[in-house]
C-alpha cells in the first residue's frame, strides 16, 4: 500500500526514478562508508554517516533521482551539473512537494529531507534503494540516466519495504582512468586531492601540480572527463525535469573582476557553483591564463626553431 503510493506520487510529480532504503543502515556500511582520508567536502567523522538524522523515529528512507543531462555542444566552461538551476534548491522543492502529498494519508509520520547537505552518503543510499550502482570513477550511475543524476532523501518514520540493491555493475572499461586529467582514479581507488573537480573548489593557494591539473581543460568549476567517456552514459535522453532543461554552460569570467560579492550572490545565487564565491572562479581562469601563455609562448619558439634560446633564458 504504502510503496505503491509512493511510486504513484514520484510519477504525479515527475520524479523518474525513487527507491526505499533501509534504515537503520545494514552492519557492513561501516566498513562501506569508512574512509582513512575523507575529502573535505564529506562527513569527516563516520558515525556522523551511519547516523546522518535528526527524527526520533526513523524507519526508512526514500530515495529520488533527478537527471539532469542535456545534449549541447558549444563552448562550454562549466560543469554540466551547474549549467541549470542549482540542483539543491530544484531537489528541495521536489521532495518538499512529495512529503505534501505523503501527509494527506500519512500526516502524523515524522519526515526530513536530505540533498547534498547532510552528513547521509546519497550514492550510498541510493545504492541500497536500488536505483543504481558506482562506477570506477566513485559516480553514482543509473541504468537509465547514467551519472547525470542528483539524488535526494526523505527520512521517515514510516515502516515502508526495502527494495534491494541493483545486481548490475560498471563495465570496467578502465575509460574514466585513462581519461582524469589528474590521474585520480586506480583499479578500486580514488584521490579526491588531484581529482579537477575537487582542486577547483578547494579554497586557498594551489601547488604547481594543482594549478597544471586545473588548467588541463576549460572548465572553471567542476570537471566532466570521466563521465564524459563513460559508455553508461551514452546515448541517453534529455533530463525530463523542466528546471534542469533551460541552461547555461559558459560563464563569462570578464565581469566578474568588477563584481561585489552582494552583485555575485544576486547574479548566480540559484546556481550551484556560486558556494563557493567568485574568488574561486578568478582564481581558476588566472590558472589557465598562465599555461596558456606557457603553451603559446612554447609553440611560437617551438616554430620558430629557437626552443634552444628559449630553454637558455629560463634557466
Amino acid at each position: 500500500m504504502i510503496k505503491e503510493l509512493i511510486h504513484r506520487y514520484a510519477k504525479e510529480l515527475n520524479i523518474p526514478a525513487v527507491g526505499i532504503a533501509p534504515w537503520p543502515l545494514p552492519t557492513e556500511a561501516r566498513d562501506f562508508l569508512y574512509e582513512e582520508d575523507p575529502c573535505p567536502f564529506t562527513a569527516a567523522h563516520i558515525e556522523d554517516r551511519l547516523h546522518a538524522t535528526n527524527l526520533i523515529h526513523p524507519q526508512s528512507a526514500i530515495v529520488c533521482l533527478l537527471p539532469y543531462y542535456k545534449a549541447y555542444e558549444g563552448l562550454c566552461n562549466l560543469s554540466r551539473y551547474t549549467w541549470a538551476k542549482d540542483y539543491h534548491l530544484v531537489m528541495a522543492d521536489y521532495l518538499r512537494r512529495f512529503i505534501d502529498k505523503l501527509k494527506e494519508t500519512y500526516p502524523d509520520a515524522e519526515y526530513e529531507i536530505h540533498c547534498d547537505t547532510s552528513p547521509l552518503s546519497d550514492r550510498y543510499i541510493a545504492y541500497l534503494a536500488g536505483l543504481g550502482f558506482y562506477g570506477r570513477n566513485n559516480c553514482f550511475i543509473n541504468p537509465t540516466w547514467g551519472s547525470y543524476v542528483v539524488i535526494g532523501t526523505i527520512m521517515t518514520s514510516l515502516s515502508i519495504e526495502p527494495d534491494q540493491p541493483d545486481s548490475s555493475s560498471c563495465l570496467g572499461c578502465d575509460a574514466c582512468i585513462k581519461a582524469c586529467l589528474g590521474q585520480s582514479i586506480g583499479q578500486g581507488t580514488f584521490d579526491y586531492k588531484t581529482c579537477k573537480s575537487y582542486l577547483t573548489q578547494k579554497k586557498g593557494d594551489l601547488t604547481e601540480k594543482e594549478i597544471q591539473i586545473i588548467s588541463k581543460s576549460p572548465l572553471l568549476f567542476g570537471c566532466d572527463r570521466c563521465q564524459e567517456v563513460c559508455p553508461h552514459n551514452r546515448g541517453l535522453a534529455d533530463t525530463p525535469i523542466p528546471e534542469f532543461q533551460t541552461i547555461e554552460p559558459y560563464l563569462d569570467p570578464a565581469p566578474l573582476e568588477s563584481m561585489t560579492n552582494r552583485i555575485f550572490k544576486a547574479t548566480y545565487g540559484d546556481r550551484a557553483f556560486s558556494w563557493r564565491g567568485k574568488k574561486i572562479l578568478l582564481r581558476n581562469q588566472t590558472c589557465h591564463k598562465i599555461y596558456s601563455f606557457i603553451n603559446k609562448t612554447f609553440q611560437f619558439f617551438l616554430q620558430k626553431n629557437c626552443i634552444n634560446t628559449l630553454i637558455f633564458t629560463l634557466t
